[in-house]
């Protein structure tokens, strides 16, 4: 049986060699991605958001990830949305950041969303205000909330704060 991590843990853990990261080595699957969401909704999130559908794809060169809204029309299962997500990472901080990343947008579009359509608004999924919502949270697990991630400055800083 593997040993759990917690956040900090996983975040504060040293990064591989950058000839490492370069190749894409670190890999992750579904079950691995699950776990990830399911302790970030525990710990950020306070568990207001759903499991939404989850894809782990061999074919995502023009994003790490992705967050779906789908309208009331082409509802999904479970939530309102589906994430998206390469399966080759630098290493497992990169993974971490960005599904909570994907999963401010989730809270943007399911939470928050709900709230406007009431108010007569449409719905919204954007790096305006709304998402900065759980950066001071997010940063306390030592994760980054940014609007982008660029591979060229990951590798140069070696930091997650720089990037």
């Amino acid at each position: 049986m593997s040993k759990s991590y917690s956040l900090e843990e996983m975040m504060d853990a040293p990064l591989p060699s950058i000839a490492y990261q370069k190749r894409l080595m670190y890999r992750t699957n579904y079950s691995e991605v699950t776990t990830l969401y399911r302790q970030l909704n525990y710990y950020i999130f306070d568990e207001e958001l759903t499991l939404p559908i989850i894809e782990v794809a061999p074919r995502c060169r023009q994003y790490w990830g992705i967050c779906y809204g789908a309208h009331e029309k082409k509802r999904y299962k479970r939530s309102l949305c589906k994430i998206r997500l390469m399966d080759k990472w630098f290493c497992k901080q990169w993974l971490i950041t960005t599904l909570a990343h994907e999963m401010c947008h989730q809270y943007q579009w399911d939470i928050i969303g709900e709230k406007r359509i009431e108010e007569g608004k449409d719905r919204l999924m954007s790096h305006g205000p709304s998402f900065f919502l759980f950066r001071d949270r997010l940063a306390e697990y030592g994760i980054p909330l940014k609007t982008s991630h660029r591979q060229k400055h990951w590798l140069k800083y070696q930091n997650i704060f720089k990037c």
